[in-house]
């Protein structure tokens, strides 16, 4: 057993050991021992030691041949009183023994311990690697002590990497001495660590929750590539893990976000093609959240979540074709609709059509009913993005700007304008609504026609060509033809990780939202958010809700999604739909409850 254990000290109030999981196995652990006015604490490594070959006279008792008596620091795991005879020149047996690697007895009162969740190799190489690039991600143990302050130290060394005194940081020295013999402060009781170790969250003795940031190079002045690559290292595991990437936001400054976001989709297209699939929609979500902290990406912003909006809805519809016999060996409906779009390049939504079996799209008159609001925002998205062709190429980027250059996205709107189409002949209602000058007009053709020209000039990733004069001309007389709708790009942001870019204090109140007065980081966007007292929407079921709601609803605490808390609409296909956004926004954001009649 340790050594702490074996010969306890005479006097102490508590004792509390914390074992770090590390590659799927526990291997290490830290042992923390308080006194009444101070606190020790040490640090033991499980490893391999091969096993002394001795005598065994008579007049040793078993105790001793285990090393019981020595003054080594470490001790073993059940070690096997008798071993087999071997031979001169074979290899010694190997046991398992805890080792002391670390240990101080000079800290003050320690209050909590945080351990770094951070999966890291502890190999004396990588340690080196990581003590010359300043990358220290989950090297840093988070000790709180009972004046207040908190110290990051080395988890194998217990070197202090770095100081904080949170909201009441002493000014000086003496500050620190008359706070110490004045009597007991403000300090944490519990405090935990982010996924990626770059920030702490803390309840003091008041019950008031704090957080802090953690440099991940500990205070050092990096040049910066090196701070991209810190950064871009950590987006790649949450993005490969799944963990949220909030507390990497907090570092994350308006002039990094353009290369992050181009590196990120570097590392992206490096992957297979199995794996970018997996992660098509994490990665669009993380660009997202990092576009909305930079003024000169916020068009981007739009244009990301209404590609998360089109993806979920192309697979929520796909998921309710059906073919016609069940357990058939042939390609599913909806692959069956992506390959037919894809081969036949016809500008008529008709011709298209009839090379489909329209027996497998059949559905519910009240499940297509349902479903009107999404199919119009499929109609609206296609009529704005034909309508604001002209305009993309002059002035400053707007929202839509990349879906015009996009393949893959206006393939999938054509695809889905061949299903609303084929359902439109089954219900007539759920068919999109236009307001157009002429009532002879087919508005679904002529947006078809536009729509699949437009795709044929960036079908090939490789070698896209520019809209000739004669689409854009059409493009043109859109408005003349059709009455454009608006498009509520990006709803009102609320955020906190915009308004922690300054670097200041910010406080808070439980059940209260942040003031949106004097934060300038908020201003930028006002461009594309709703002015208070205008009409809102269910930005996920594209319902009105009025400029006043009276229904209880949730907003996304990272993009300002706003939903209704409970269903209006009691269908299946709805209650699917519904099931996508219980846990998490579409941005991959959590909700938070918010006030009745918000404005």
């Amino acid at each position: 057993m340790p050594a702490f254990l074996r010969n306890p000290l005479p006097v102490f109030s508590g004792i509390f050991v914390f074992f770090p999981q590390r590659r799927s196995r526990f291997d290490s652990v830290f042992c923390v021992i308080l006194h009444p006015c101070s606190a020790c604490i040490d640090v033991y490594r499980l490893q391999n030691v091969a096993l002394k070959i001795i005598s065994v006279p008579s007049s040793r008792s078993p105790g001793e041949l285990n090393g019981e008596g020595g003054g080594d620091r470490f001790f073993s795991i059940n070690p096997p009183l008798f071993f087999p005879p071997f031979e001169v020149g074979d290899k010694p047996p190997m046991i398992l023994k805890w080792r002391i690697l670390s240990a101080t007895n000079d800290l003050d009162r320690v209050s909590a311990v945080a351990l770094p969740k951070l999966p890291i190799s502890l190999t004396n190489t990588d340690l080196k690697v990581a003590s010359d690039t300043k990358f220290f991600p989950g090297l840093g143990l988070a000790l709180a002590f009972h004046d207040g302050s908190v110290h990051i130290i080395h988890r194998l060394t217990l070197q202090t990497m770095a100081v904080s005194y949170g909201s009441q940081r002493p000014v000086d020295e003496q500050a620190i001495k008359r706070q110490r013999t004045a009597g007991p402060s403000v300090h944490f009781k519990a405090v935990q660590m982010s996924w990626t170790s770059l920030a702490l969250v803390g309840i003091d003795s008041h019950g008031k929750l704090s957080m802090l940031r953690i440099s991940p190079s500990m205070g050092h002045v990096l040049d910066m590539n090196m701070s991209l690559r810190h950064l871009l290292f950590l987006l790649e595991y949450c993005m490969v893990t799944g963990y949220d990437w909030w507390d990497i936001l907090l570092h994350v400054q308006p002039g990094m976000v353009q290369n992050l976001v181009e590196k990120l989709h570097e590392e992206y297209m490096r992957q297979n093609a199995a794996l970018q699939q997996v992660l098509s929609t994490r990665i669009i979500a993380m660009k997202a959240s990092l576009c909305k902290l930079s003024s000169a990406t916020v068009a981007r912003v739009c244009d990301y979540h209404a590609k998360l909006f089109l993806i979920a809805i192309s697979c929520t519809l796909k998921s309710l074709l059906r073919p016609p016999v069940l357990n058939t060996p042939d390609k599913s409906p909806g692959d069956r609709l992506t390959e037919i779009c894809s081969k036949i390049t016809d500008v008529d939504i008709d011709k298209v059509m009839i090379n489909l079996k329209t027996e497998e799209f059949v559905l519910e008159m009240t499940t297509l009913q349902s479903l009107q609001q999404l199919i119009q925002w499929v109609g609206d998205f296609v009529l704005y993005l034909l309508a604001s062709l002209p305009n993309q190429g002059s002035g400053p980027v707007r929202p839509g700007h990349s879906f015009l250059r996009d393949g893959a996205s206006l393939s999938m709107l054509r695809e889905l304008m061949v299903m609303i189409r084929i359902w439109g002949l089954l219900k007539p209602s759920c068919l999109p609504i236009y307001t157009a000058t002429s009532d002879t007009q087919d508005s679904m053709s002529l947006l078809f026609r536009l729509l699949t020209k437009l795709w044929l000039c960036c079908r090939d990733e490789n070698h896209p060509s520019e809209p000739d004069d004669a689409l854009i001309d059409e493009c043109c007389l859109l408005p003349s033809q059709l009455l454009i709708p608006s498009i509520g790009w990006l709803p009102a942001n609320d955020s906190i990780i915009s308004k922690l870019q300054n670097k200041q204090p910010l406080r808070l109140q439980f059940g209260k939202p942040p003031g949106l007065v004097g934060h300038s980081a908020l201003l930028q966007f006002d461009a594309f958010a709703r002015a208070p007292g205008q009409p809102k929407i269910d930005h996920l079921r594209r319902l009105h809700l009025g400029a006043y709601p009276t229904e209880e609803c949730k907003s996304c605490t990272r993009c300002g999604c706003v939903t209704m808390l409970k269903s209006p609409n009691k269908a299946t296909a709805v209650k699917q739909w519904e099931q996508r956004w219980i846990k998490n926004c579409l941005c991959g954001g959590l909700w938070r409850k918010m006030p009745p009649n918000y404005s």
